[in-house]
């Protein structure tokens, strides 16, 4: 079990230990422990996390018979172990480790959201949070009681988040992962890496196989881009805020984006998909511009007059993009 999860979970249980006392002792031993559970949850955020699951607890057992059962010894020590036994037993087989398993490794929301060709979908989380998916993609969304964790298996998710201190909010892909407390900032899955960019706020950003623990290998402000390659090597760039996520308006807007990409991200928008050369030449040009979704013809026709290519109408809506063969003779 990852440290993180021991952590929280031996504070659930000393949480847990002291609702019992508060409840189940004699009056003045009762009155003791709910001062040091008043004291101990006011001393770190992760302490009133572990209360507050420490009360559902108490409100999902038996309460009653705990109350009953629990006869408490004088000595503080020998009080503390009796009520760890009694507390095991009571609770059935497994005793605190499944109970402290239920409710600290059990998600207390969950949503799996994907979206087809040329669809946009927008979900509003319990928190307030926003998810605008791109299409094309699919995201897994698991709230915890001290994370929030959105796993990105496809495509690109612009995400609005919640400020939450006692819960960061976590985004996991194949080629590496980021955490926030609260911002807006798009997240793109892609066959060679992992792409940041951040519209306001701040990110951080680690590549795939490093330790929870491990310092993020980058931190991003707002207008900062990362590309994170499935090789581990970090690509920064500054991109516009107001571009990030423009999708949701209705634009597609490149940066310096290889054309065969380009190209993959309107395929993602039309029903009919475009057609590109396999050359090396058409792969290795770079776009850069702004387009409506809902007028791709403006950007065929936009892109014999940036590069050295033509587009030829095949009949049905199809068209291929090609090097000119002007082009092509010269690079001969």
């Amino acid at each position: 079990m990852p440290a993180g999860e021991q952590s929280c979970q031996r504070l659930f249980k000393h949480a847990l230990l002291l609702v019992v006392r508060q409840h189940g002792a004699a009056p003045a031993a009762a009155a003791d422990a709910a001062r040091e559970l008043a004291a101990w949850r006011q001393r770190d955020p992760a302490h009133e996390s572990a209360c507050q699951a420490a009360l559902a607890a108490w409100q999902q057992t038996d309460a009653r018979m705990l109350r009953d059962e629990f006869a408490l010894p004088p000595s503080p020590g020998e009080r503390k172990r009796q009520t760890r036994r009694r507390l095991t037993a009571l609770l059935g087989f497994g005793g605190l480790a499944l109970l402290t398993g239920h409710l600290w490794l059990e998600p207390s929301f969950t949503l799996r959201a994907s979206t087809g060709q040329a669809r946009i979908e927008t979900h509003v989380l319990p928190d307030d949070s926003r998810l605008d998916l791109a299409p094309r993609s699919d995201v897994a969304i698991s709230y915890y009681r001290n994370r929030r964790l959105a796993n990105l298996l496809a495509g690109e998710v612009r995400f609005d988040v919640a400020p939450d201190a006692q819960r960061p909010f976590e985004i996991e892909t194949r080629h590496g992962r980021a955490r926030v407390l609260g911002t807006a900032f798009s997240v793109r899955v892609l066959d060679d890496g992992l792409r940041v960019a951040v519209a306001h706020g701040r990110v951080a950003v680690w590549r795939a196989g490093q330790p929870a623990d491990a310092r993020p290998d980058t931190e991003l402000g707002a207008g900062d881009a990362v590309f994170v390659t499935s090789t581990g090597e970090l690509q920064h760039s500054r991109v516009a805020p107001d571009d990030i996520g423009a999708w949701r308006q209705g634009w597609l807007v490149f940066d310096g984006i290889p054309l065969d990409q380009a190209v993959e991200r309107w395929n993602d928008y039309l029903s009919t998909p475009l057609a590109i050369e396999q050359r090396s030449a058409l792969a290795n040009m770079r776009l850069t511009g702004s387009f409506p979704i809902d007028n791709p013809l403006a950007f065929l026709e936009a892109l014999p007059r940036i590069h050295p290519v033509e587009v030829v109408a095949q009949g049905d809506g199809h068209y291929l993009i090609r090097q000119r063969p002007t082009a092509s003779r010269n690079e001969k």
